[in-house]
């Protein structure tokens, strides 16, 4: 942590409680998951277990723009709704009526914002009220009085998020997709790159100089830069991602963030240790940055396995006391709990040994946690029971890979290949919703397996054709590519495979995708301008000579196969359900209910029993005893009893509801309203809509 030495008078923090409770009450959602502390819960009834039945349509509005997914929680404050759009442009529309107020582009002269925004935060002081987010590498700040650019932050309305760091601004490759929060007068952002640290930091309201900064990956002299046995990985290395938000407990003066592994995600030779701050929840004061506690969840992360999700500030007991806690959900189907204040470990878990990495050097941690308690709300470790049932041929193709492939809790990614549960498992970046009235948490769940093998390039580059393309393959496999496009070029979902790009595209066309990013697929800036001209080579299928072309020395293992485990007519290779929606109890630490979350049209008509589906975006829960949620393949927005998880509503969205749906009360009357702009992962039609629901009373007029 560096402290920049800018202060915050405390009458800051005095006036700051107030505005919490002024934008969090009177039926406003003014936080990017409905409160500071990211529970998505509202204390509102008027839609209810015994009506929820009749909700309708009352607007819709459409973004203009289906370049892309939207992930955003909109945010309603004074009966005004604050949205973005796949362009990253912010819009005000009318919470009552969907029309919009005002459109606000931040792209400059040739300028075009990819990649994905997951929230915006919402600051008033007197009588200005400012709307920050994100759009590649910018941090925004929006008038909301006028719609327009607030002039007196930073560069006429923005900052570079790269400027100030380790390398030069060009090189850092820092952009932002989850939300930004506020404190006092204080934007708190958490960062993501693939090949440079990850930071979080706090800017200046009204200026946007950058008041603190704290290091996910420590530099020297900084806690927990002994952890990694490569002691320039700070210079060279990556990751260590703040790509599933924050959250905020204004009264303690603490901010709470979880982080994702570092980068390269299945191979780091001759790196030991266990790479703080990577798979870690991590609390620290608000005001200056300093660090008050961390816990890792899993140590030297080889398997992809971020921490997908902004922590959830939840109530809890300990020894018959009450204990203001934080959980924390992962992508294993783990919730980790703690004391908020002291970080004691409030989940029983013990530290186990787990197998050694049999790839050359790679030194895999010794140990893992193994949680005890709370019991997992997903399938956790793959066994041929787990297999699908199908039909006979999906069983037969199941079983011949299973008993070809390694499998094992904690073993690392093999040249046969491992199948496990994660990457896209257990919870996502949607994270859960939490119901103070019931101290229950309730998750949305993915239960399908990946399948990871491992090829040594150097052992191979014997043959000619590997020789070829070499160069730009290793750089490709290396640079961030596969995590979305797959390591064969397959792509995943809406992100297109890379495959007969030599009939649309010219090298020089591929390099400026490259750079400047392209819809969802943010810049590269940071890759070496000879090593994006390899990769750029690699995908039009040109062979060329990098500046090290391989030769058989030491082992430079890649990923082959990055791939969901499948079955041959694209169905996932496990039993079901793939997807679920969960109840856990916090005060027992067991499930309450658990029941697919989505479903086949074509497997149901056949007689199948509701499979649950892949799904992506979160839930929210209400004193009307309701679950709202969307994140289906099926596209489908759904109500659940969150007592009983019996499915009391449901409505096909005009695209897929891959976000954060939010409730809120506008002249008296409650709304329902979710981005429905399919896309994404889930790879469904584009769209560009939001769409927000009443009672038939409540329909706009």
């Amino acid at each position: 942590m560096k402290n920049f030495k800018y202060g915050l008078p405390v009458i800051v923090l005095f006036c700051f409680a107030a505005g919490v409770a002024d934008v969090q009450d009177k039926g406003n959602w003014g936080f990017t998951g409905g409160t500071e502390g990211q529970t998505k819960y509202a204390a509102l009834e008027q839609i209810n277990k015994n009506n929820v039945s009749k909700l309708e349509v009352a607007w819709t509005y459409h973004t203009g723009n289906k370049a892309g997914n939207v992930q955003g929680n909109p945010l309603v404050v004074g009966g005004k709704m604050y949205i973005t759009t796949p362009a990253q442009e912010l819009v005000a529309l009318n919470a009552g009526t969907g029309k919009e107020i005002w459109k606000y582009n931040p792209a400059r002269k040739n300028e075009g914002f990819g990649g994905v925004n997951r929230g915006i935060a919402y600051w008033e002081k007197g009588n200005k009220t400012l709307i920050f987010y994100t759009s590649g590498p910018y941090l925004n700040a929006v008038n909301v009085a006028t719609g327009q650019a607030e002039e007196e932050f930073g560069d006429h309305g923005r900052i570079n998020l790269n400027d100030g760091l380790s390398k030069p601004a060009d090189k850092m490759g820092i952009s932002a997709p989850a939300s930004p929060v506020i404190f006092g007068d204080l934007v708190i952002v958490g960062t993501m790159s693939w090949s440079s640290p990850a930071n979080v930091s706090a800017f200046n309201a009204k200026t946007g100089k950058r008041e603190w900064i704290f290091n996910c990956i420590p530099q020297p002299g900084e806690e927990g830069y002994d952890s990694w046995g490569d002691k320039d990985f700070w210079k060279k290395g990556g990751g260590v991602n703040v790509w599933g938000g924050l959250c905020v407990d204004s009264k303690n003066k603490m901010v709470f963030f979880a982080t994702g592994q570092p980068k390269d995600d299945f191979y780091r030779p001759d790196n030991a240790g266990k790479h703080l701050y990577g798979n870690c929840i991590v609390a620290l004061n608000a005001v200056t940055g300093e660090k008050k506690w961390h816990y890792q969840t899993i140590h030297h992360d080889l398997w992809d396995l971020d921490m997908p999700c902004a922590p959830i500030l939840v109530e809890l007991k300990r020894n018959g006391k009450r204990v203001s806690g934080v959980a924390q959900l992962t992508k294993t189907g783990n919730t980790f709990l703690f004391n908020r204040i002291t970080g004691e470990l409030l989940s029983q878990v013990e530290e186990r040994p787990v197998p050694k990495s049999q790839l050359a050097g790679e030194i895999a941690y010794p140990t893992q946690p193994f949680v005890l308690w709370p019991e997992p709300f997903s399938k956790q470790e793959l066994t041929e029971k787990d297999l699908t049932r199908l039909n006979p041929e999906a069983y037969q193709f199941a079983l011949q890979r299973f008993k070809t492939a390694d499998v094992g809790w904690f073993l690392p990614p093999t040249e046969k290949g491992v199948l496990f549960y994660g990457i896209h498992g257990g919870a996502e970046w949607g994270g859960g919703s939490y119901d103070p009235e019931s101290n229950t948490l309730f998750v949305n769940a993915n239960e399908l397996a990946w399948d990871i093998t491992m090829k040594d390039w150097n052992r191979s580059a014997n043959t000619t054709a590997l020789t070829q393309e070499l160069p730009g393959k290793k750089y490709f496999l290396t640079a961030g590519c596969t995590g979305c496009h797959g390591a064969n070029k397959e792509g995943m979902g809406a992100i297109p495979a890379l495959k007969d790009l030599e009939k649309k595209y010219e090298l020089k066309d591929i390099v400026s995708i490259i750079r400047k990013g392209k819809n969802a697929m943010p810049a590269f800036t940071q890759i070496p301008e000879d090593e994006v001209q390899l990769i750029a080579q690699y995908l039009l299928g040109i062979s060329g000579k990098g500046k090290d072309q391989p030769v058989a020395k030491k082992p430079v293992f890649g990923a082959i196969a990055y791939t969901k485990f499948l079955d041959p007519q694209g169905y996932p290779a496990t039993a079901p359900p793939w997807g679920t929606m969960n109840a856990l109890d916090l005060t027992t630490g067991k499930i309450k209910w658990k029941v697919p979350l989505g479903e086949y049209e074509e497997l149901t008509k056949k007689g199948i029993p509701q499979t649950g589906t892949e799904n992506f975006g979160g839930s929210i829960v209400t004193r009307g005893g309701l679950v709202f949620i969307g994140a289906t393949r099926d596209e489908k927005f759904r109500a659940f009893d969150k007592d009983s998880g019996k499915l009391l509503w449901e409505i096909k969205l005009p695209f897929g509801g891959y976000s954060i749906p939010s409730t809120y009360l506008v002249n008296g009357k409650q709304f329902v309203v979710i981005a429905a702009a399919g896309g994404g992962k889930l790879g469904t039609t584009q769209g560009d809509a939001y769409v927000a629901f009443a009672l038939p009373d409540c329909k706009s007029k």
